[in-house]
């Protein structure tokens, strides 16, 4: 979430329920230091960019220093949030966006009682604590953006990279997907490489290498019915795609994966 940051200290852990008919009074906060707040139900806002934005169940705010925490409340159905502050060492930049988003909501309550129990469990590593906390609300403010990054592209481009996702052991060229989406093939090529830094045959070809990898790891399966189930032509195109994306043949990665690099 933030780079440039070294050793970083979780000071409190807490999941703060805000009483109703009341607006909090907003902590601003101090140069040292990150204040995370993950908003586990109710509704509430926090002032950005001289607005006030609202904030909601899955919300996951990353508040630097000089910024304050949620600062107004629905009176008839107060916030609650999951509140991680931290001191860090080293130069604050932020990396994705202030605002992010935690769209498991089962998964954000399961987090939240862990991570609060665990804090104050004595006897619990606080450095593998740390590394849980932050790992975990780095991930999913990363993921989001990453997500929301794609989902900006024009429609006609998302119904390709939805058809590569679902259909790649299938024959797939850009004709198919520009009359899919509705454009001409050069077209589709050229704005799916300008939205997504890569063409949708790379696109194609990464989608089902991550299939392969699967099934390489996870199974015993042959080659060569893996490269087919996962849309090669046969086990000599794939060896050598794989080859030239990995370093190593299928039989090599599989024995890494399932055996442990030697």
């Amino acid at each position: 979430m933030f780079s440039s940051l070294r050793k970083l200290e979780i000071l409190s852990v807490a999941h703060f329920h805000h009483p109703p008919g009341l607006h909090p009074k907003p902590r601003i906060i101090a140069k040292d230091q990150l204040c995370i707040e993950l908003v586990t139900g109710g509704r509430g806002w926090i002032e950005h960019e001289n607005d006030w934005v609202e904030v909601n169940p899955g919300a996951l705010l990353w508040n630097g220093p000089g910024e304050y925490t949620i600062g107004r409340n629905d009176f008839e159905n107060p916030y609650r949030c999951l509140s991680v502050r931290c001191r860090y060492q080293g130069r604050f930049q932020r990396a994705t966006p202030r605002i992010t988003k935690w769209d498991d909501l089962d998964s954000v309550r399961q987090f939240t009682d862990q991570a609060v129990r665990l804090f104050y469990e004595e006897s619990f590593n606080v450095e593998l604590l740390t590394g849980r906390i932050m790992g975990e609300l780095q991930f999913r403010a990363g993921y989001y953006a990453w997500a929301s990054d794609r989902q900006e592209a024009p429609k006609p481009l998302l119904l390709a990279q939805q058809a590569i996702e679902r259909d790649y052991a299938q024959p797939l060229s850009v004709e198919d997907l520009a009359e899919l989406s509705g454009w001409s093939a050069p077209h589709m090529h050229a704005e799916f490489r300008r939205h997504f830094g890569e063409s949708p045959h790379q696109a194609l070809i990464a989608r089902r290498m991550r299939a392969a990898k699967v099934q390489l790891a996870a199974t015993n399966n042959p080659i060569k019915q893996i490269a087919v189930e996962c849309g090669f032509s046969g086990a000599s195109a794939f060896c050598t795609a794989f080859r030239r994306q990995t370093g190593v043949t299928p039989a090599v990665f599989r024995q890494q994966q399932q055996h442990g690099a030697r």
